[in-house]
């Protein structure tokens, strides 16, 4: 049998999903009226309110709001038309965007929940995200587990032709070796879910981490 070492060149891939541990929550309040002060005191008013539920549970230390900011207050207008195609007096519009940070996740959904009263406040999205250390070290966990299934792989192709030892002969982010990258490196993704059968409750999806490295060993 050939004992010249075989080289073996395989794509690694590694994937966890973990609980996000952080939410940014994305707010906008919105009224219209006949004049422009119609418009802008409920709105006005709907900020006071938000601010109300925001501001004790505001603490940039320990949480569990840790930062939130406030988009000024801005007016537009319009004049809409009828079915018969006359056009209207202007209704005039203002709107406020509110993002809210919560370090603390377990209290985003009694917020969601009084805030949703709010008529004329609209929940836009939520951003549920893990914390920057926490992120780090599941990357290396992931890399690792790329690393890993690159091994096992160029240890069954090596066996396959009858060799019984490998080698790594380099180890390196996607495209470096030459071949083309599949994946994206570190593809994070979550949404929420809201049901209401008793109070309010967001179910948010786990943050899913992927990643690969292309690898090259000799086998022999």
């Amino acid at each position: 049998m050939d004992s010249n070492p075989v080289e073996i060149t395989v794509v690694g891939q590694g994937w966890a999903a973990y609980p996000p541990e952080r939410c940014a929550v994305s707010l906008a309040v919105r009224s219209d009226g006949r004049t422009a002060e119609a418009a802008a005191e409920p709105a006005h008013r709907l900020v006071k309110e938000l601010a109300g539920l925001i501001d004790p549970l505001y603490n940039p230390s320990d949480g569990p709001i840790d930062a939130w900011s406030l988009d000024q207050v801005r007016h537009s207008r319009n004049r809409p038309f009828n079915h018969d195609g006359d056009q209207l007096p202007y209704v005039y519009q203002a709107l406020a965007t509110i993002e809210v940070k919560f370090s603390q996740i377990d209290v985003v959904d009694a917020f969601v929940y009084a805030v949703s009263a709010l008529d004329g406040v609209d929940i836009e999205h939520f951003d549920w995200t893990l914390t920057e250390d926490s992120a780090a070290e599941k990357r290396r966990h992931v890399r690792t587990l790329a690393v890993q299934d690159a091994v096992e792989k160029a240890e069954a192709y090596a066996q396959s032709v009858g060799r019984t030892a490998i080698t790594a002969l380099a180890i390196a982010d996607p495209g470096l070796l030459g071949v083309a990258a599949a994946h994206q490196e570190y593809a994070m993704a979550a949404r929420a879910y809201k049901t209401a059968d008793d109070g309010f409750e967001l179910k948010p999806q786990d943050i899913t981490m992927r990643t690969e490295v292309h690898a090259r060993f000799a086998a022999s």
